[in-house]
C-alpha cells in the first residue's frame, strides 16, 4: 500500500470538516441576513401601515373640513364633528366643551355615543380636570388608566355610571387662541395611540374655525335681532311721544279754530282770546316736535359734544316738565373741562341720559333729576339720579318680556357696547340711581383738531 493510499482517509475527514465547517457558517450568515431581511421587512411593513394610516386620516381630515364648512350652525358643527370622531377613532364616547370668556370655565356643550343622553349640563372650573388642563396650557393629554388618574373628574361616571378607562384630550385652538376641547373616552380595542392624537389634533384645527364661524354667526344674527329690537322700540317710543304730544296739541288746535270760525259769525269778541289759545297751542306742538326731532339726532352733539348736548336736552325737557332738571359737571382738568370722546361714545352716554331721564319724568313722578358727569384722571363717570318713587329691580327685570319694555337693557347694553360698566341702584320708596363708568383710553378718546401744521384725514 502507498503512502498516498495509508493517508487518504485523513484527507477525507479533513475535507469533511472543512465542507461541514463552512456549510455551518454559511447557514449562520444565511439565517442572520433572512432575519435582517425580516425585520427590515416589518419596518418597511410598519412604515407603509403608518403612511397608509396617516394618508386616510389626511383624506378624513379634508372631508370633515369640507362637511364643517357646510354649515353653520353650531349645534351641527359639533355634532357632524362628534359622530365622525367616535368612528375614526372607534370610541365609545366624545364630547366637546368651550371656553367661556372671561371666566375660562369650561362649559360643556355636546357628547355623542353611549350614554350622550344621561349626561346633563355642567361646568368644568378654570385648570380643573383633564379638560381644564388642556384648556389651559394648549397641550394634549392622553391617559391609558383614567381610574389611576388622579386628574380624571369622576362625577360623570358616579352619575351615569359609565367606567372611563381612557381619554385623549386636544385643546380646539383658533387664531392662537383656545376656544374649547375635544375629548374622546374608551377606544374599543387597546389604548389612544400617537396617530390617534395626531389625527384628533389635525381634525380639532379644522372643528376650532368651524365653530369660530358658527359662533360669529350666531353672533350677527343675535346682533341683528337686537338691532331690528332696538329699532321697534325706537317705533314705539315716537308713536307713543307723537300721540300724547304734537298729535294732541294739533287736535285741539284744530278744535280752536273751528271755535273760532263758529265764533266769528255768532259771538266775534270770543275770537281774539281763542286766536292767542291757538298760537300757544302751536308754539307748544312746535316746540315739542322739535325737541323729538333733537332727541333723534342731536346735531350740536356732533359739533360741541356731549356736555352742550346734555344742556340742550335737560333744557328743552325742562320745559314741559314740572321736575326740576340739574345738570352737574366736575373735571380734575384745567377750567373744569370735560375731554370730548369719540363719537360713538358720546352718543351711546348721551341715549342713556335721554332714555333714563324720559323714565325718570314718565313713571318715577321725581321732584328732582340730576344728570352728574365727572372726570377723574382716566375715567369717565355719568349718573343720573332721582328722588323719584323707585322700583324693585329684580321683578322689573323678570317681567320685561311682558311688560313689552326694554329701556334698561337699552341703557345697560349701549354702556357695554362702548365698553362702559353699568350698574343701576333703586328700591321702592328710594328713588333711582343709573352709574356708567367709561375708562379714558385711546380708543375712547376723540382725536385732536386739525391744525395747519397737522390736518386731519
Amino acid at each position: 500500500m502507498s503512502p498516498l493510499q495509508q493517508n487518504k482517509p485523513n484527507l477525507y475527514a479533513v475535507f469533511s470538516r472543512w465542507d461541514t465547517e463552512k456549510l455551518l457558517n454559511y447557514a449562520v450568515s444565511l439565517t442572520a441576513s433572512i432575519l435582517a431581511e425580516r425585520e427590515q421587512y416589518k419596518t418597511l411593513s410598519a412604515k407603509f401601515q403608518s403612511t397608509q394610516t396617516s394618508l386616510q386620516g389626511l383624506t378624513l381630515v379634508e372631508e370633515i373640513g369640507r362637511s364643517l364648512s357646510s354649515t353653520l350652525d353650531l349645534n351641527e358643527v359639533l355634532t357632524l364633528l362628534l359622530s365622525r370622531v367616535n368612528k375614526v377613532l372607534q370610541a365609545d364616547d366624545s364630547s366637546i366643551l368651550l371656553k367661556e370668556e372671561p371666566s375660562g370655565d369650561l362649559v360643556f356643550q355636546i357628547s355623542l355615543g353611549s350614554i350622550s343622553e344621561q349626561i346633563k349640563p355642567f361646568r368644568v372650573p378654570k385648570g380643573e380636570g383633564i379638560a381644564g388642563e388642556v384648556a389651559l396650557t394648549g397641550k394634549p393629554i392622553r391617559v391609558d388608566n383614567a381610574q389611576q388618574d388622579a386628574r380624571h373628574f369622576k362625577q360623570i361616571d358616579d352619575d351615569t355610571g359609565f367606567l372611563t378607562k381612557t381619554i385623549l384630550c386636544v385643546p380646539l385652538v383658533t387664531r392662537e387662541k383656545i376656544v374649547g376641547v375635544i375629548e374622546v373616552f374608551n377606544k374599543k380595542q387597546g389604548v389612544f395611540t400617537d396617530e390617534d392624537q395626531v389625527l384628533l389634533s389635525s381634525i380639532a384645527n379644522y372643528a376650532a374655525v368651524a365653530i369660530e364661524n358658527a359662533r360669529l354667526h350666531q353672533s350677527v344674527l343675535a346682533e341683528k335681532d337686537r338691532v331690528i329690537q332696538a329699532q321697534e322700540e325706537v317705533s314705539r317710543k315716537l308713536q307713543r311721544d307723537l300721540h300724547d304730544g304734537p298729535t294732541q296739541l294739533v287736535a285741539a288746535i284744530q278744535m280752536s279754530a273751528d271755535f273760532s270760525r263758529q265764533a266769528l259769525e255768532k259771538q266775534p269778541s270770543l275770537v281774539g282770546p281763542e286766536l292767542d289759545n291757538i298760537i300757544n297751542l302751536a308754539e307748544r306742538a312746535s316746540h315739542q316736535m322739535r325737541t323729538l326731532l333733537f332727541e333723534l339726532r342731536p346735531l350740536i352733539l356732533e359739533t360741541q359734544g356731549l356736555v352742550a348736548a346734555l344742556e340742550s336736552f335737560l333744557e328743552r325737557r325742562q320745559k314741559d316738565s314740572p321736575a326740576k332738571l340739574h345738570l352737574m359737571t366736575n373735571s380734575d382738568q384745567p377750567g373744569n373741562a370735560i375731554v370730548r370722546l369719540e363719537t360713538r361714545s358720546e352718543m351711546s352716554l348721551f341715549a342713556v341720559v335721554q332714555e333714563a331721564v324720559n323714565n325718570a319724568l314718565k313713571y318715577a313722578k321725581a321732584d328732582n333729576i340730576i344728570v352728574k358727569l365727572a372726570q377723574r384722571q382716566k375715567e369717565l363717570c355719568l349718573r343720573i339720579i332721582d328722588d323719584g318713587l323707585g322700583f324693585d329691580i329684580a321683578s322689573v327685570n323678570t317681567n320685561y318680556e311682558d311688560r313689552g319694555s326694554y329701556g334698561m337693557v337699552n341703557m345697560k347694553e349701549r354702556a357695554e357696547l362702548v365698553g362702559g360698566r353699568f350698574s343701576l341702584k333703586s328700591a321702592p320708596g328710594a328713588g333711582t340711581e343709573i352709574r356708567v363708568t367709561i375708562e379714558l383710553d385711546d380708543a375712547h378718546l376723540a382725536p385732536p383738531p386739525p391744525t395747519p401744521d397737522n390736518p386731519r384725514p
